[in-house]
């Protein structure tokens, strides 16, 4: 990963910003081979075959019900979109992340690698039933699905981020907590809870790219969400509605 050293203050890691570098590959492990009870790690080269170029606004779709009602479409003309999942069965984005292997197998088996850029993990992207329709995450932070859009973005370049339904936290029994929840891949969620998990790598992601700026979509935000900027203290987050977010689009502000 291209990120410093993180170093302590006490016992509070300290994150530090990381210098943009155009991503060109990696090395990424590969097969662990035993023989004689000694151990080797076999290692190869994943060129980036992507080559992304930063065009407008990096919109980063996340799955919460906060955004079931705007049009997706919309971001089409003024920048480039990130997705996550199941959002494909609905709208195909120019970049679309998986993590979990039961869902990244379903998305080979739908041929979404062969519509759109489709990233996930290097055990994924390693696996024969991939079918080579799987490009590997560039630095993967590993991170969830969701904010591996946004970490992304950030490689490609773009220094403008809106997160769209990104919602950060469950909601209770019987709720609509994931627009997909219930489908195919997605399990049951009963929790009431932030995902205090999700929230934590967006803070870090404020801190490690503090030249991007970061604009949160949402209606009605729970009451964390008005300090995203704690312990940050960099101004390059904000919160706004999908008023203003419409407004925006249609001025050309975005």
């Amino acid at each position: 990963m291209e990120k410093n050293q993180n170093q302590t203050r006490g016992d509070i890691p300290l994150i530090d910003a990381i210098e943009f570098k155009p991503y060109v590959g990696e090395t990424v492990n590969t097969v662990l081979r035993i023989k004689n009870g000694k151990k080797t790690q076999e290692t190869e080269w994943y060129p980036d075959k992507i080559k992304a170029v930063p065009r407008g606004n990096a919109y980063c779709i996340g799955n919460g019900p906060s955004r079931k009602d705007f049009d997706l479409n919309r971001l089409k003309a003024s920048g480039q979109t990130y997705g996550c999942n199941a959002l494909y069965r609905d709208f195909m984005p120019d970049f679309i992340f998986s993590v979990d292997q039961k869902m990244s197998t379903q998305m080979v088996e739908d041929e979404v690698g062969l519509k759109t850029v489709h990233y996930a993990p290097a055990l994924e992207v390693n696996r024969k039933q991939s079918k080579g329709m799987i490009n590997l995450i560039p630095n993967n932070p590993h991170w969830i699905s969701g904010n591996q859009a946004f970490w992304t973005a950030g490689v490609h370049g773009h220094k403008n981020i809106y997160l769209i339904g990104y919602d950060f936290r469950e909601y209770g029994k019987g709720e609509l907590n994931n627009i997909y929840q219930d489908t195919a891949c997605y399990g049951e969620r009963n929790d009431d809870q932030i995902f205090d998990g999700w929230l934590k790598q967006f803070r870090d992601m404020l801190k490690m790219r503090p030249y991007v700026n970061y604009t949160v979509v949402h209606d009605s935000p729970p009451e964390y969400m008005n300090h995203l900027q704690t312990g940050t203290d960099l101004g390059n987050s904000r919160v706004i509605t999908y008023a203003e977010f419409e407004k925006e689009l249609a001025s050309g502000q975005t």
